[in-house]
């Protein structure tokens, strides 16, 4: 009878073990949503990221866009899954920041999530059509002030990253412009290249290639130094406006519930991936910083930086229906 009490006892522990953890004995495809279109700056580094990740996890790693509604749709995708590690999410500081202050009402809340660790912050650039006649921050403002209708700039969505970044340029510089929200980067892009606009604010590693074929200028980038793939682009600091908004991040989050086995397994692995130099080494060129924490610390750096935002959003006067 003790025998058979004490074989109960380890297969209902072995039992406990597994269900803390259904994502790490089986290797179901897992569900990267990804907020933004194909071929973004987002998305390309959610799918190296995925590549990387999926190795080190065990399991495939399929990436899924859903885009749109400043990180919404595929938010509120992630935040009614099931916590069993089989959906993730790349949620960015636009996500978590910036949408709280933004919108009345949002259909996910940080407290249906998981931050399980930072990956990286990015910078971003202000691009021109090669025909626009100036080359340089100063040539834009004095075109903007000279204009007698607002020049128009393209985002990748009201209220993102892009959007307030461009807020902010107007308020430094003393200028007005007219946001153009676009899809994607994509769609944006070929707005540019057509003159259908004269300026874009956007990531820097999806317009490498353009600039590089001069079909587009960069005219600036934000951030504290200049990026190693455009050395000859100065910061906005250099060309004489303070720093425009913090750096936008990219993290790992989960639904809310996830087992602490699975966490900790998924938390090792997302720090792993971004400790590969080989595989990071073309994105920190581009002006990427690599950063990476604890779920705990991650989740107490979204709660101070979000104060910080709120003070931008609440100076620029922004809401979003």
């Amino acid at each position: 009878m003790a025998f058979r009490m004490h074989r109960r006892a380890a297969i209902s522990a072995a039992a406990t073990l597994l269900a803390g953890a259904p994502a790490l004995a089986q290797s179901r495809p897992i569900r990267f949503v990804v907020p933004y279109g194909a071929g973004s700056g987002p998305d390309l580094f959610a799918r190296q990221f995925a590549q990387g990740f999926s190795t080190r996890i065990d399991a495939p790693v399929v990436v899924d866009n859903r885009g749109g509604a400043t990180t919404i749709i595929g938010a509120e995708f992630v935040a009614s899954a099931p916590p069993d590690g089989q959906t993730l999410f790349m949620g960015t500081s636009t996500t978590f920041l910036t949408n709280p202050f933004l919108f009345r009402r949002l259909p996910y809340a940080l407290a249906q999530f998981q931050p399980i660790s930072l990956l990286i912050r990015t910078r971003l650039a202000l691009y021109a059509n090669v025909d626009l006649p100036a080359n340089d921050v100063a040539g834009v403002v004095a075109l903007a002030k000279a204009a007698r209708a607002p020049m128009h700039y393209g985002i990748t969505g009201r209220g993102n990253s892009t959007h307030l970044t461009g807020e902010a340029l107007q308020i430094a510089a003393g200028i007005t412009l007219m946001d153009v929200p676009y899809r994607g980067t994509g769609p944006m892009q070929q707005g540019i290249v057509r003159n259908d606009l004269p300026l874009a604010i956007d990531g820097i590693p999806a317009w490498l290639s353009l600039a590089a074929e001069r079909r587009v200028k960069v005219i600036a980038v934000t951030g504290d130094s200049r990026v190693g793939a455009l050395p000859q682009v100065p910061t906005f600091t250099e060309a004489g406006l303070s720093d425009l908004g913090r750096q936008h991040w990219y993290g790992l989050f989960g639904p809310a519930g996830m087992p602490a086995p699975l966490l900790a397994r998924l938390n090792a692995a997302a720090i792993d991936t971004m400790r590969d130099v080989a595989l990071w080494q073309n994105l920190v060129h581009e002006g990427g910083v690599i950063e990476t924490n604890s779920p705990d610390a991650f989740a107490t750096m979204i709660e101070e930086e979000k104060e910080m935002w709120g003070a931008i959003i609440r100076r620029v006067g922004i809401t979003l229906e």
